[in-house]
């Protein structure tokens, strides 16, 4: 295997997600950013694909060089658990307190170092000690706060983000983005799921490529 392709996390190779739909291609390697412009209202369910739940109805989408429909059960698990995510819909579970909805993925995955990543990433973003209360009880600025923490503290070898920043305060947003900027220093990739980026965000993710479907 060449430098690029060992360099290589994230790969999508003619992906589509409904018959006679544009093809997407693209890849993004390690320390590498990506923008993929869609605001959540088209038929293309990136997040899903991106990490392994579910395939897309044509094409292919490739982790570490392995397409995800050939990893077993177990592997595709453990390698979810190399992958923080932020969903524009929330991701929370209800019937958890806001602390086990951090410490879940962790328990989960079986993460070596998880107590010291959580609560770094926790007093980053100022929500340590996390509580233990149930989502209504949070206010929505610290929930929010809190699934941050949840998708860095896995140590994440790539960042699938799907609208992080909506309704952030400037102060906030600053918090995520050095946040971003130090995973993408450790090597990690960064897939920014939103269907613009202003221009702050953009220049916080330089150098940022920009996914586009195929022209014919």
């Amino acid at each position: 295997m060449g430098d690029a392709e060992s360099s290589e996390l994230i790969r999508a190779e003619a992906v589509q997600g409904a018959p006679n739909g544009p093809a997407w291609s693209f890849a993004v390697p390690r320390g590498g950013a990506l923008w993929i412009p869609d605001g959540g209202d088209s038929d293309m369910a990136w997040l899903d694909w991106l990490t392994g739940i579910e395939p897309p109805p044509a094409g292919r989408m490739f982790w570490k060089g392995v397409e995800w429909r050939e990893r077993g059960a177990d592997d595709s698990s453990a390698e979810r658990g190399r992958m923080g995510c932020t969903f524009a819909a929330g991701g929370l579970l209800a019937n958890l307190d806001m602390d086990e909805n951090v410490w879940m993925p962790s328990r989960m995955h079986r993460r070596e170092g998880a107590e010291a990543a959580i609560e770094r990433w926790a007093r980053h973003f100022g929500v340590w000690p996390l509580p233990a209360e149930r989502a209504p009880l949070v206010r929505e600025r610290d929930r929010r706060k809190i699934l941050w923490t949840r998708a860095f503290s896995g140590n994440p070898e790539a960042l699938v983000l799907e609208r992080p920043l909506r309704d952030a305060p400037p102060e906030d947003r600053a918090l995520f983005l050095e946040a971003v900027r130090q995973v993408r220093a450790g090597g990690g990739a960064v897939v920014w799921l939103d269907e613009s980026l202003d221009a702050e965000t953009r220049a916080a993710l330089e150098p940022l490529a920009r996914a586009a479907p195929e022209t014919a």
